[in-house]
């Protein structure tokens, strides 16, 4: 069933990059610092039908093509890559084009055995690592004063001192997308964070290649670590991975927490034919381990090319989820984002239009089956139109169609979407969640393909009525 909402808004200023931050939902936060189709004139009406001209017919929702893992912010046509391993399957080494990264999960002991006080011994204590400054491994159940220190899988990661790094030698290929999957958590009420960047091997410990500071003061999960994703593109056959703690806390045993490490190599996405949006059904993105319920954190990346995400852009300083059909309900496939933190967790893409043009946004909206507390509803934009919806839930199913109609002003639209809420789960009130967007689409509504088929459908009727 294909859901509308009664009608849609014109905007005559809507949420943009630059103000996205900024902007506060209906609730406050709980968490701060301190904390097919075709074109010929098809229309969504406000009783939930889809109307036409004698040149149209009903509007049939296709089923999006699935990609092989994908890359570039670019709707340009591309010639399909060879299909990559399942996420499920780890292959692990310097020259690893996907998995976990060697001994990314800090569980081969050192020469040595584990230290008991946590501390390494010298810059290469961590098998297949590199360290500076005060790099502990630590064991799981190990205490700090009366605070038990978390491990986010097996019984072993890594904690950074102040100013302390640990990295690792990659070999990739030269002007391919990555990206890496982390799980981090932190330890202190500080605001702490992790850097993580890449540089050639040679290069000078300034000389980065790309870098981003990842904000861990924000816990989405009542477990207390979160597993996140960043993109870079190689310019290099070889790199150096880096994770560094960049604060300089009061409290030198402070610092942020890492754990299972994996790259993953991204690929370029055919452009589709009958819709605009570059990675809609979400099937492309970061690593995601088969053993964690969490999905993947994407933080935001608006003032960066590359994307874990392909095609699509994090604005907000909040991070929105990617989750997998294993540990959540997807709408369709095996992929889907999960929308947190009301405004402050906007994701969007700008799409091909053609100017003074009616197209349709159309798309999945649903509950995670993660006991989010509802309601559930989002903000859906395209243009200068917007429009909220709400999540009705089903008997039978966890998911429902929606959509609006508007009118390019561009020969480029921006699509975004932001939770309208703040929610957070029913068993435990503090883990952060919200609604579920999948199969996002955007196309012209004016297709002679539709066009035809109503036609026939309006002969065959007079034909009847005749009869």
């Amino acid at each position: 069933m294909l859901r509308l909402a009664s009608s849609s808004t014109t905007l005559s200023s809507l949420p943009s990059p630059a103000t996205a931050s900024s902007t506060t939902s209906q609730s406050s936060s709980p968490y701060t610092a301190q904390s097919s189709s075709k074109s010929g004139s098809g229309s969504f009406s406000s009783s939930g039908s889809i109307s036409g001209s004698s040149s149209s017919t009903t509007l049939t929702l296709l089923p999006v093509r699935r990609r092989p893992e994908t890359l570039l912010l670019s709707t340009a046509a591309a010639s399909t890559p060879p299909s990559p391993p399942p996420d499920s399957e780890m292959t692990s080494a310097g020259g690893a084009t996907t998995g976990l990264v060697i001994n990314g999960d800090f569980e081969t002991s050192p020469s040595s055995g584990f230290p008991d006080d946590g501390v390494t011994d010298g810059p290469s204590g961590i098998p297949s690592w590199k360290s500076n400054g005060t790099v502990e491994l630590i064991n799981s159940g190990q205490k700090q004063g009366g605070m038990i220190l978390i491990v986010p899988q097996g019984r072993h990661a890594v904690r950074l001192g102040n100013d302390a790094e640990i990295s690792q030698d990659l070999t990739v290929e030269k002007g391919f997308v990555y990206s890496v999957t982390f799980s981090a958590a932190r330890t202190c009420a500080q605001l702490e964070s992790i850097n993580v960047s890449v540089a050639s091997v040679n290069a000078d410990a300034d000389d980065m290649l790309a870098s981003r500071n990842v904000d861990l003061q924000t816990l989405y999960s009542v477990q207390g670590w979160d597993p996140y994703a960043w993109a870079f593109e190689a310019e290099d056959d070889h790199v150096r991975l880096v994770f560094k703690n960049p604060g300089m806390e009061d409290d030198p045993t402070c610092g942020p927490i890492i754990d299972d490490i994996a790259i993953k190599k991204l690929f370029t996405p055919d452009k589709p034919k009958d819709n605009a949006v570059i990675n809609g059904d979400f099937e492309d993105g970061p690593w995601m381990f088969r053993n964690t319920s969490l999905g993947v954190l994407l933080p935001t990346n608006l003032d960066e090319e590359i994307s874990s995400l392909p095609g699509w852009t994090v604005e907000s300083n909040r991070a929105v989820r990617f989750v997998d059909s294993d540990h959540f309900s997807v709408p369709g496939g095996k992929r889907a984002v999960e929308l947190l933190s009301g405004k402050e967790g906007i994701i969007s893409q700008m799409v091909e239009t053609k100017a003074d043009k009616p197209y349709i946004l159309s798309f999945s909206l649903g509950h995670a089956g993660d006991k989010c507390k509802e309601p559930l509803a989002i903000m859906a934009f395209a243009g200068d139109q917007a429009q909220n919806f709400h999540y009705m839930a089903q008997a039978n199913s966890s998911f429902e169609k929606a959509g609006l109609n508007f009118t390019a002003k561009a020969d480029r639209t921006r699509v975004a979407f932001y939770s309208v809420y703040y929610n957070t789960r029913t068993d435990d009130m503090s883990s952060l969640c919200g609604p579920v967007i999948d199969d996002v689409r955007v196309w012209f509504s004016g297709s002679k393909r539709i066009g035809a088929g109503f036609g026939f459908w309006v002969f065959v009727l007079l034909v009847v009525g005749l009869v």
